[in-house]
């Protein structure tokens, strides 16, 4: 998905330098500061089935933590929008910025690590089956 003498991409979070990483034959941009990795679109949607590929994520939690609390607009290194922070459906502790114009997806450091582990191919169902309960556990106000 890399485009030709595309302009060198900085870092969204850090301003770093990102540098390409091939895992499995597919590159990635990661953060040569932060550790934070850039996947263009569908790339970390594939990358979370492979094994081994969490390898790539060599990062310091703690810092891609710290980095995660950044609040300011955040943009896409590949295209300059500016990116929207989501929450992943399958796990509600990892937090990303995903790009709407070019696709692609932010993961600070140790959070494709987290994604992946949390991954697990689960369909629809599941995810209302889980939604229901988890409003199940949630106590009604007193008021």
């Amino acid at each position: 998905m890399k485009e030709l003498n595309c302009p060198t991409l900085n870092c969204p979070k850090c301003k770093g330098k990102l540098e390409p990483v091939t895992c499995h034959g597919i590159e990635v941009d990661r953060c040569v500061n932060c550790k934070g990795i850039w996947f263009d679109s569908l790339e970390a949607e594939i990358l979370k089935k492979i094994k081994g590929s969490e390898s790539l994520d060599i990062g310091d939690p703690e810092i891609g933590s710290e980095l995660n609390k950044i609040n300011d607009d955040i943009c896409c290194p590949r295209c300059g929008a500016k990116m929207i922070r989501m929450l992943d459906i399958d796990e509600y502790s990892v937090w990303y910025e995903k790009c709407f114009q070019c696709h692609g997806v932010w993961l600070d450091a140790g959070e494709f690590r987290q994604y992946k582990h949390n991954f697990q191919p689960r369909g629809v169902l599941y995810r209302v089956k889980r939604m229901f309960r988890a409003q199940k556990d949630i106590p009604n106000p007193v008021f």
